[in-house]
């Protein structure tokens, strides 16, 4: 997988205040309706400095998320990489999915509401954070740890669980940190796969 440059929050870094006033200018709005001229007066800089990190808006926005759908893919990688049962992955999972989101919630919070509009961030279905957790489903099916069923469908339904819960933080329904909640999420995650807590 191609490996993309993290976000900069370092508020002394050009760059790193024009990430961050375009996510939160994305994630209060939409990108369509952010000039680059807005960016770059919420972060104090130059048009011109802007287009010296990025060649157009969509190439930031596009930058963005290629941020944490690369981040979310990994870490879905890494743990289907790792010893653990099916049913610690998706505790390890759920847990840095929910620190994800506490640690960085305006990038969460841009995924969440404009991945949608990036329908070709991977080269192959399998490098997403969709697709890395069907294949580790996939994977547990073959080896006999879950029914074997669709994994993709699976799959959609087990993010969800975190998913629609984020979405609901969004929506102002939900207050504060999703880790609090990580054991409750990891049971609804369990019993999606017919797991056992």
């Amino acid at each position: 997988m191609k490996i993309y440059p993290q976000i900069i929050a370092d508020s002394e870094s050009g760059k790193g205040r024009i990430e961050r006033a375009a996510l939160f200018l994305f994630s209060e709005s939409t990108i369509e309706g952010v000039s680059t001229k807005r960016i770059a007066e919420k972060a104090d800089v130059s048009e011109g400095l802007l287009y010296r990190h990025f060649k157009s808006k969509e190439d930031l926005a596009r930058a963005l998320m290629l941020t944490i759908h690369n981040r979310l893919t990994q870490l879905i990688t890494d743990i289907d990489n790792s010893d653990m049962s099916i049913a610690e992955k998706v505790r390890r999972l759920v847990i840095d999915y929910c620190h994800i989101a506490d640690g960085d919630w305006p990038l969460f919070k841009y995924h969440l509401l404009h991945l949608h509009r990036f329908s070709d961030l991977s080269e192959s279905s399998e490098e997403s954070p969709q697709g890395a957790a069907a294949s580790l489903l996939d994977k547990a099916m073959k080896r006999g740890d879950l029914p074997s069923e669709n994994a993709n469908l699976l799959a959609a339904m087990a993010l969800g669980v975190v998913l629609q819960t984020a979405q609901t933080k969004i929506l102002g329904a939900i207050a504060g940190p999703l880790i609090p909640h990580a054991g409750r999420l990891t049971r609804g995650v369990l019993s999606v796969l017919g797991l056992e807590d």
